[in-house]
């Protein structure tokens, strides 16, 4: 067991996707990005996709029908850039009253699957270059109330486990479903049951590594303390026990990938206000992440 540590400081790396072009053509409204994933493809380029937004003037509009409209995408030869932006992987119109969010990139059978959502559960898209996505035929997962911030492991058995945000029984969790195509969905016992009692699932953006037999899950308890990450150790990727957290770290929708032998985490935030001082809030932030040998 190992116990992981922020080595250094998280770096501003990327404004905004879309930030640009919107404020070329006259709007100077400031963007955020929140929940997003890495992908590490077979050039060793480093691929982000996430939620990309203007952020609303009427603050209650925040979080409402139509306010999540684009997936981003970036792409860097180097874990701190520069970072190249590319056009969004998924942008719905101005006055649509759907909305998209929090993704998951994987290969897959020689293509490339995102599998996102926003409350309401979670839906497909597919690639075969990571550049232009459709969305798939293929029912919404809904994995209980508030379904949201999905993290897939693959095992070495070729099962997925598809790790959610979510509600169960009045409880907060971390919901989990198995696959071993990405189509066909199997629900199983949460991974994590809290004791909070809430119906849509009070925590955020849980993420699962893995380094050799252990598993870590990285969980947000954003609504006790926004950039509260709270991370848990176990042998069995579909269990973590919530009594026994291992540590606390510093970011918000933290999320990790590892890259010429090195880890990298994420932080960012759409109520992230810490940096606002050095002029580039609401960015993407990263830092090296560090393993201390506890036993």
């Amino acid at each position: 067991m190992e116990l992981p540590w922020i080595k250094g400081t998280f770096q501003h790396i990327l404004h905004p996707p879309g930030r640009r072009d919107a404020h070329a053509a006259g709007d100077t409204s400031p963007w955020y990005v929140n929940d997003h994933c890495f992908f590490v493809d077979v050039d060793n380029r480093i691929h982000w996709f996430g939620i990309t937004n203007p952020y609303p003037e009427d603050k209650k509009k925040l979080y409402g029908p139509g306010s999540h409209r684009h997936i981003g995408h970036a792409v860097a030869s180097y874990p701190f850039g520069p970072w190249e932006e590319k056009p969004h992987a998924f942008a719905l119109p101005a006055d649509t009253l759907e909305n998209i969010g929090a993704c998951f990139a994987v290969r897959i059978d020689g293509e490339y699957r995102l599998i996102y959502g926003y409350n309401k559960g979670h839906s497909f898209g597919r690639s075969t270059d990571l550049n232009t996505w459709s969305r798939m035929d293929q029912p919404a997962l809904d994995m209980g109330p508030g379904t949201r911030d999905p993290c897939l492991l693959l095992l070495d058995d070729g099962t997925y486990l598809l790790y959610s945000a979510a509600g169960h029984n009045g409880i907060s969790a971390v919901v989990l479903a198995e696959s071993k195509d990405l189509v066909h969905w199997s629900m199983r016992e949460p991974a994590m049951l809290t004791d909070i009692r809430c119906e849509w699932g009070a925590m955020e953006s849980p993420f699962v590594h893995r380094r050799g037999d252990d598993y870590y899950l990285f969980l947000n308890h954003s609504h006790r303390q926004y950039e509260e990450t709270l991370v848990f150790h176990s042998r069995n990727p579909r269990h973590f026990d919530w009594n026994k957290p291992l540590c606390t770290l510093f970011a918000h929708a933290a999320e990790m990938f590892e890259w010429n032998g090195k880890t990298y985490i994420s932080h960012c935030g759409i109520e992230d206000r810490h940096w606002d001082d050095v002029g580039a809030p609401y960015g993407l932030w990263l830092a090296e992440l560090g393993w201390m040998p506890l036993s």
